[in-house]
């Protein structure tokens, strides 16, 4: 192992950490202060003595302008052999491949490496006291198979480097990272995001935490694909420190009217209850001391039952009801006076909990929100009809959408200009799925053999007809979707789409259907002037 040298050219004013320097190219800039702490240092040693190679990495990190931050051992029972090691990188080294925090270094002992210790591993991110990346750490054990096995466990969000470095090449640690990193597309998502992959929304999710403690009841309603999904999910990951059991439920599993899902709905959801209260270590005799398809009068006792004794010790039970429009289809059924009564009984329910209970509520999620603004549903009066609160996920806002795309690319060492940003948005529309789409379609074609990536207006406006080729089946698919729910709307998108002059007639005698159109993102108006939105443009 080279012995630590310092870049002269570091320190002088002017000094630009991205242009190469004479030995190592600028990546000691921003370097870190070596570590003083007695208490430290001790436990440096305490873990070098276990594992000898900590000397190697600590002087291929300094070399770096980075340091060994923390050390200790893992308390998980079954690892406590394992060590953690934390490394603050230079700041030249964050800049360039996007941390802002602390990176973990996991050590283990075993010379056959198994998943259970990954998957430790991958826990000490969520439980560790000291502020660390969530989704990237470093794995090193003496198994010769490391690589092999961290490529096959590993996923882009969350990601394990196996800590095998060069002794001779004091670059081999950042080639290391630009492997890693650069291959890694984190704007290609297919299932919703949570967590660290969720960016943006944050005054609708603070307007929805509100709605949870203070018991309104919430409906989120969008075109399919604009992020309502991962915005409960986002709900639910946020509320966990703050004593709420949270149920999430997808309604398009199962049937819909005219075929009655009342009880299999009732009977999943008794089930979901009780699978959750257990995770949580709460109370759930009621509930399971109930049949496996319950009565919604029996459900709604059982549940208010338990939601007293959760109450003495601060604990609320939130339910997410998601795709709410597989309940109904205005296509087959009457909506507002089919034969279809227990639909509108158990949403009764539900908020006849809501305003008896001080810890519980509910949330609704999906296309259309005729279940909160008709006045009647299913031949009963609605019980949701000017009571629960409607918000639209529109697309994102440009200023939303930057921080989307520069956050993620960061991630990923990838360097957005402003021309770059302003293509996408415009290309997108804003729509959240189809910004990430474009976004990962533009990142496939960066080049991964350097050491900073850079996506420019051109890079974007290459891919453009590729891209929309490739979308235009998913964007008919959420066109089609919103036609079979909302026949009035459609009407009125066909209109737009011939004749503006026709649109703007019909405009003020089909108000509603304008402003759902309006509140779904699907078209525009200025000075009373309507024109489709950019995600009809690309159909």
């Amino acid at each position: 192992m080279r012995r630590e040298h310092v870049d002269p050219h570091v320190d002088r004013p002017g000094f630009d950490p991205t242009a190469p320097s004479t030995r190592q190219f600028g990546w000691r800039s921003g370097a870190v202060a070596a570590p003083q702490h007695p208490d430290l240092l001790a436990n440096v040693e305490r873990v070098r003595y276990k594992y000898p190679v900590l000397r190697d990495h600590i002087d291929a990190l300094r070399s770096l302008g980075s340091q060994v931050v923390y050390a200790g051992f893992c308390r998980q029972d079954g690892f406590r052999d394992c060590a953690i090691v934390h490394v603050r990188f230079s700041g030249a080294i964050e800049a360039g491949f996007g941390f802002t925090r602390e990176v973990m270094i996991f050590y283990s002992p075993h010379e056959d490496l198994q998943g259970r210790t990954f998957q430790a591993a991958a826990r000490e991110l969520g439980g560790a006291d000291r502020s660390i990346t969530p989704d990237i750490f470093f794995m090193w054990s003496p198994d010769r198979r490391l690589q092999i096995k961290l490529n096959d466990w590993s996923r882009p969000a969350k990601l394990a480097i196996p800590l095998l470095i060069d002794d001779e090449d004091e670059l081999s640690l950042i080639t290391l990272l630009r492997d890693y990193i650069y291959a890694r597309d984190l704007f290609y998502m297919t299932t919703p995001v949570y967590g660290a992959s969720f960016f943006g929304r944050r005054t609708l999710l603070q307007s929805m935490r509100d709605d949870v403690f203070n018991q309104r009841v919430t409906g989120v309603f969008g075109l399919r694909k604009s992020g309502k999904t991962s915005i409960l999910m986002q709900l639910k990951e946020e509320l966990q420190e703050d004593k709420v059991v949270t149920v999430l439920m997808d309604l398009e599993a199962f049937p819909s009217p005219p075929e009655d899902p009342t009880d299999d709905i009732v009977s999943d959801l008794r089930r979901r209850l009780i699978a959750e209260l257990k995770a949580h270590k709460l109370r759930t005799q009621e509930l399971s001391q109930l049949q496996e398809r319950p009565s919604i009068l029996d459900l709604k006792n059982a549940l208010q039952a338990i939601l007293k004794h959760l109450h003495k010790d601060g604990h609320r039970i939130l339910l997410l009801l998601d795709e709410i429009e597989y309940l109904t289809p205005a296509d087959r059924i009457d909506i507002a006076e089919g034969d279809m009564p227990r639909i509108a009984q158990l949403l009764s329910a539900l908020r006849s909990i809501v305003q008896e209970s001080e810890n519980f509520t509910f949330v609704l999620s999906g296309l259309t929100s005729a279940i909160v603004e008709g006045g009647r549903l299913y031949g009963r009066p609605n019980p949701l009809f000017s009571w629960a609160k409607a918000v639209y996920v529109k697309p994102l806002e440009r200023e939303e959408a930057d921080d989307l795309a520069s956050t993620v690319g960061g991630k990923m060492g990838i360097q957005i200009e402003p021309g770059a940003l302003e293509a996408l948005h415009e290309a997108s529309g804003g729509h959240a799925y189809l910004y990430r789409n474009l976004s990962s379609a533009v990142v496939q074609h960066l080049p991964t053999d350097v050491f900073q990536r850079t996506m420019t207006r051109a890079s974007v406006l290459t891919e453009l007809d590729d891209w929309k080729s490739r979308v235009q089946g998913n964007i008919e698919e959420m066109v089609q979707h919103v036609k079979r729910y909302y026949a009035n709307e459609a009407v009125m998108l066909d209109v737009l789409m011939d004749s503006a002059a026709d649109f703007k007639e019909l405009a003020s005698s089909e108000h509603v259907a304008v402003r759902r159109l309006k509140d779904l993102g699907l078209i525009h108006e200025q000075d009373g002037e309507f024109e489709v939105s950019v995600i009809l443009e690309l159909v």
